[in-house]
């Protein structure tokens, strides 16, 4: 009796956790990229024919699944903020999962209702929304879209530029379907699988053409990044605000003298732990901005006087030492910075605290050096296409990411923030600078690939090139001089933001369609089973 308990359990709901887990494994720090490709074919030919509430259970399952192997860096909260950490992560994936279930649920119901389009193409298009959805809903949290696995295959993601990342997504789950649906129809399955193999092929065909060179002739540029690592005791602590500084200046003088001069230097975020006028910091930065004759952009709190608060900010220092503008974070990190809701709900703020207490900035702006405009995204802000879109429709031509993912030492969330800033990169044809304080950081060019830092400076100033693997540099000091490539030209400007509303408008067509069909006045028992 047991042995067929466990096996009919198996059978219900071991599909959803295999293609959950494999589909996670394709995911940064495993990355087995390929996975991707057949990871839901699992789950997808095991409620082919299920009713809207069965199928939605199974996707909840592999959501769930999914979500919780993706995103298990969020218990490194625990550390900071305390138990609750544990409640927010269970949270979160089951908001996520959710969205599958939903999902799920519209595909069967729609599907039913349109008996004459393949159901692999409706799910398609209802996954394009419901990773639209994830990026836009509340404050937004497309962190696991699909596409951000597949990274280092550069000729497939190429087709982000075109629709976004979740356009990516949309390739693979499509590729998916065909190959669920030929386990189901006997007559089509050799059409289906030469089909889905199709995709393959002609993704990455199309893809590599559109594959770009990146351009560092007509404009030349170059940026050094400096990654200092200090661990977020050493930051909150007065003691070490100067010492900082200075350590990181003296490794930026080191870094020119030995690499080459340069037009930008870039730190990560909050490498300044308080205001510029604290004593002996603006003077610090001054000086280093003169005798290196660069620009040089950091992250800094800026204190709000008007209200005692600060912002998450960022500082544009020319090469006379004087201080250009400043950019204030403006999509804040939830639970992180600040707690939603808690204006209306102060109760909430006592129950699950904010690690940080941050303002708000009121509008992105770019930064204007002598020959190049700059899009700054902090941290969690590089999640977001629309704003990556902004800044490009601004007229920048660089984006700089800075972060500080200390936080998170050195769990999965390190490289797949990289991933996401790829993207970011691609979808804008842009390049971008990405300056982290504990890793990893290089220069993306408009294609996507990516230099990382390679300059090691160690505390008395010598330096050297260490053979090591990407992963081995974080949560160590590194920099390193790079060039900056011009920006790409866009096939489809705007793409990335008006695709996946495309796809939110006739997802809900499609449920409205269901409904009609399945609950109005001439609706015709469920053929579904």
């Amino acid at each position: 009796m047991l042995s067929g308990y466990k096996n009919g359990v198996i059978a219900r709901f071991g599909p959803a956790v295999l293609s959950g887990s494999a589909l996670a494994l394709s995911f940064p720090t495993w990355h087995l990229y390929p996975l991707a490709w057949i990871a839901l074919i699992p789950l997808i030919a095991q409620v082919w024919n299920a009713k809207p509430a069965a199928a939605a259970i199974k996707f909840f399952i592999a959501g769930f699944t999914f979500n919780a192997i993706v995103l298990q860096w969020l218990l490194a909260n625990i550390y900071w903020g305390g138990g609750w950490a544990v409640w927010g992560y269970v949270a979160m994936c089951i908001i996520m999962a959710t969205c599958w279930a939903l999902c799920a649920s519209v595909w069967r119901l729609s599907s039913v209702a349109l008996p004459r389009v393949p159901p692999w193409a409706i799910l398609s298009v209802l996954w394009f929304a419901m990773e639209a959805l994830q990026a836009r809903l509340f404050t937004g949290f497309g962190w696991a879209a699909l596409g951000y696995s597949q990274g280092p295959d550069l000729w497939l993601v190429q087709w982000a530029a075109i629709g976004g990342v979740s356009f990516v997504s949309v390739i693979l789950v499509t590729a998916n379907g065909m190959a669920a649906h030929a386990i189901h129809d006997r007559k089509l399955r050799v059409p289906l699988i030469l089909g889905a193999l199709g995709i393959v092929v002609t993704s990455h065909a199309v893809g590599g053409f559109m594959l770009g060179t990146p351009d560092y002739e007509s404009d030349p540029y170059h940026a050094g990044v400096v990654q200092p690592d200090y661990p977020l005791e050493t930051k909150w602590d007065r003691e070490y605000t100067l010492d900082m500084v200075e350590n990181a200046a003296h490794k930026s003088r080191i870094l020119v003298d030995v690499a080459g001069p340069i037009d930008l230097l870039v730190w990560p975020e909050a490498h300044v732990m308080g205001d510029l006028n604290r004593r002996g910091i603006l003077p610090a930065l001054t000086k280093l901005t003169q005798d290196i004759d660069a620009f040089l952009y950091t992250g800094a709190h800026r204190p709000n006087p008007e209200t005692d608060g600060s912002f998450n900010s960022s500082y544009l220092i020319n090469p006379n030492g004087e201080v250009v503008t400043h950019y204030d974070k403006v999509h804040l990190a939830p639970f992180g910075e600040y707690v939603p809701l808690s204006n209306y709900f102060p109760f909430v703020a006592t129950i699950v605290p904010a690690i940080g207490d941050i303002e708000a900035g009121t509008e992105q702006t770019t930064l204007t050096t002598d020959t190049k405009i700059l899009g700054p995204l902090i941290c969690f802000e590089v999640l977001f296409s629309p704003m990556a879109e902004t800044l490009r429709d601004a007229g920048a031509d660089v984006l700089v990411v800075i972060t500080n993912l200390a936080w998170f030492g050195s769990s999965n969330a390190v490289p797949q923030e990289l991933e996401i800033a790829r993207l970011r990169a691609i979808e804008t044809r842009l390049p971008l600078i990405h300056c982290a304080n504990t890793g990893v950081s290089g220069v993306f060019d408009p294609w996507g690939r990516f230099d990382d830092v390679d300059l090691y400076v160690g505390a008395n100033g010598p330096i050297d090139r260490p053979d090591l693997p990407q992963a081995a540099k974080m949560m160590q000091r590194f920099a390193g001089r790079f060039p900056v490539a011009a920006p790409g030209v866009r096939l489809i400007p705007g793409g990335p933001v008006y695709a996946p509303q495309v796809a939110l408008l006739v997802s809900g067509l499609l449920l409205a369609l269901g409904l009609w069909r399945r609950y109005g006045p001439n609706a015709e028992p469920a053929s579904a089973s």
